[in-house]
C-alpha cells in the first residue's frame, strides 16, 4: 500500500495567533494536519507561547516551531547582512550564553504534555543566517555541540514531550565539501526526526530542476545518517516562473508518495515572499495539487 503524507502549512500570522485551517483545507483539497510557525530569540516574539501549542493541538494540528538564535533582519541596522550577528554565533550558543532563555522555553513545552515539533537552527548548511557554519565566525563542527547542549537543557528541564528536528537545506551553499550536511549531524541519538528544506525556482541565477533532480541525492544522503528516523521536508516551494510549476508539484507529490517512502511530513512553504511558493499562485498549480490531494492522510 502507498504511505499517505501529512500535510502542513506555514501559517506567517502564527505567532501571536493559530489560523484556522478549514478554508485553505477546502481550497487545497487535501487536510492539514501541521501548522508550522518560526520564532526568533532576539525578536519580540521571543517568548515561547504554549497557548498557541495547545490551541493548535485544540484544532488537531501538530505544531512546528522553527526555533531561530538571531535577529531578524528588519531589526537590524541598515546595511548588516542576516548573518552578520556574533551575539548568536553557535560558540556563544554551545558556551551557555542563552541557557536561562532556553531553559524557560523547556520549561514551558515541558507543562504542555503533548507532542511538538521543535527545529532549531534549520538551514545550518546555508551562508544566510548566524549560525550557518561557514559565516559568522563559526565552522561546521561547532554546530552538532550547540545543538547538544541545547538538547541536554531540554531534557534536564522534563520536556521529553518535544521532537527534535533537524533540517539542513538539500544544497549547501557554499557547496564545498567542509560544508557538507553530514558535517552538522549532531548523531541519530540527539535527533528525532531528520528533515531537508527544498525550494524550485529560476531567478537569481538559479537553474529551474525537477523536484527528482534536486530531492534525490539530499534525500539519500540524509537517510543514511539515521536508517530507523523518520523523514519530514520542513520547507518546500516551487516558484511560477522558469518553468511548470503545476507539472513540478504534480512530479513532486507522486515521487513522495511512491519513492521516497520515508518521507511522512510535508509542511509547505505557502506564502508570497522571495518568489510567490504558494500552492494556489496559479489555478493551474492549485488544480495539479487538488489532482493529487488524495496523496494525503485524512
Amino acid at each position: 500500500m502507498t504511505p499517505l503524507l501529512e500535510l502542513g502549512l506555514y501559517d506567517p500570522g502564527c505567532p501571536p495567533r493559530v489560523t484556522p485551517m478549514e478554508d485553505l483545507e477546502q481550497l487545497l483539497g487535501a487536510p492539514v494536519r501541521v501548522v508550522s510557525w518560526y520564532q526568533a530569540w532576539g525578536s519580540g516574539f521571543s517568548p515561547c507561547y504554549p497557548h498557541l501549542v495547545l490551541e493548535a493541538q485544540r484544532r488537531g494540528l501538530k505544531p512546528l516551531i522553527t526555533w531561530e538564535p538571531w535577529k531578524l533582519p528588519h531589526e537590524l541596522p541598515a546595511g548588516t547582512p542576516p548573518h552578520a550577528q556574533p551575539d548568536f554565533c553557535l560558540e556563544k550558543i554551545a558556551s551557555g550564553l542563552y541557557d536561562n532563555y532556553v531553559r524557560t522555553w523547556a520549561r514551558a513545552l515541558a507543562g504542555v504534555a503533548i507532542p511538538v515539533f521543535l527545529r532549531p537552527m534549520h538551514e545550518m548548511n546555508g551562508n544566510w543566517y548566524p549560525w550557518g557554519g561557514m559565516v559568522n565566525g563559526n565552522h561546521p563542527a561547532a554546530f552538532p555541540r550547540a545543538w547538544k547542549h541545547l538538547r541536554r537543557l531540554f531534557l534536564q528541564e522534563g520536556a521529553h514531550n518535544v521532537r527534535w528536528v533537524w533540517c539542513p537545506f538539500a544544497h549547501s551553499v557554499p557547496n564545498v565539501a567542509h560544508n557538507s550536511l553530514e558535517g552538522y549531524f549532531p548523531g541519530a541519538a540527539e535527533i528525532d526526526w531528520l528533515a531537508l528544506d527544498i525550494y524550485n525556482h529560476a531567478t537569481q541565477g538559479a537553474r529551474w530542476h525537477s523536484f527528482t533532480q534536486a530531492f534525490e541525492e539530499p534525500y539519500r544522503r540524509l537517510c543514511a545518517l539515521a536508517p530507523d528516523k523518520p523523514v519530514m521536508i520542513a520547507e518546500i516551494g516551487c516558484a511560477e516562473a522558469g518553468g511548470d510549476k503545476a507539472a513540478w508539484i504534480r512530479e513532486a507529490l507522486k515521487a513522495l508518495s511512491e519513492k521516497y517512502k520515508r518521507v511522512e511530513v510535508l509542511v509547505w512553504f505557502n506564502v508570497n515572499k522571495e518568489c510567490d511558493w504558494r500552492i494556489e499562485s496559479s489555478p493551474e498549480a492549485l488544480g495539479a495539487f487538488r489532482k493529487e490531494a488524495q496523496r494525503f492522510s485524512s
